[in-house]
């Protein structure tokens, strides 16, 4: 093999590799990025349910939560299926077995009504979230729809007035929309979340 072909196929295979890392890169800003949309939004769930808060600032959370997911937690269109909002699920270690599907916009009002005098709810940081590869779902146009889903684990705590203090936690799975424009400047994408899906409750 001459010297020549040498340099030219060394030249491929670094531009071939140059060019997966990018990718990879990229992928991995998108899978960051809805992490760091997850935990916003466990943040606000976390105000939204927090009883030292007045009422008008929690339901001000509420407000600012919804426009984080598809639809921003009203009817929207998924694979020519028109769906009524966002569904968040919920269990209890007091209902072994039992899911019960709730649109996120009635569970985000029940948050800031929660009858308990005291809660506190925390959630898995984004050093600790399981985030699944991307998968294409969808092209049209400049723009490309991608899906991955997000696990995390929510920690409950509520107390009445009594003493008594409920206090668990729950693994959730969420699903993260990723769009994806091309434009003259390169890639501009855009974050918004789905279905979440209660794995698990264990009380604590």
């Amino acid at each position: 093999m001459n010297t020549i072909l040498k340099f030219t196929l060394a030249s491929i295979v670094i531009l071939m590799s140059s060019i997966s890392a990018s990718a990879q890169d990229y992928n991995e800003e998108k899978l960051f990025r809805a992490k760091e949309r997850v935990k916003l939004m466990n943040d606000y769930v976390s105000f939204m349910a927090d009883k030292s808060k007045s009422q008008e600032t929690r339901y001000y959370y509420r407000k600012k939560a919804l426009p984080l997911f598809i639809g921003k937690g009203y009817e929207y269109e998924e694979n020519g299926v028109t769906k009524q909002g966002v569904m968040m699920q919920t269990t209890s270690v007091n209902r072994p077995g039992v899911v019960t599907n709730t649109l996120l916009r009635d569970y985000f009002s029940r948050l800031v009504n929660l009858r308990y005098s005291k809660v506190n709810i925390t959630s898995t940081e984004i050093a600790e979230m399981k985030v699944s590869d991307l998968k294409k779902v969808d092209s049209s146009d400049n723009k490309t729809l991608y899906m991955c889903t997000c696990q995390y684990v929510q920690y409950f705590r509520g107390e009445y007035g009594d003493g008594y203090v409920y206090a668990d936690k729950t693994t959730k799975r969420i699903v993260c929309y990723v769009e994806v424009e091309e434009t003259e400047d390169g890639q501009e994408f855009m974050i918004k979340l789905g279905d979440v899906e209660a794995i698990s409750t264990e009380r604590l």
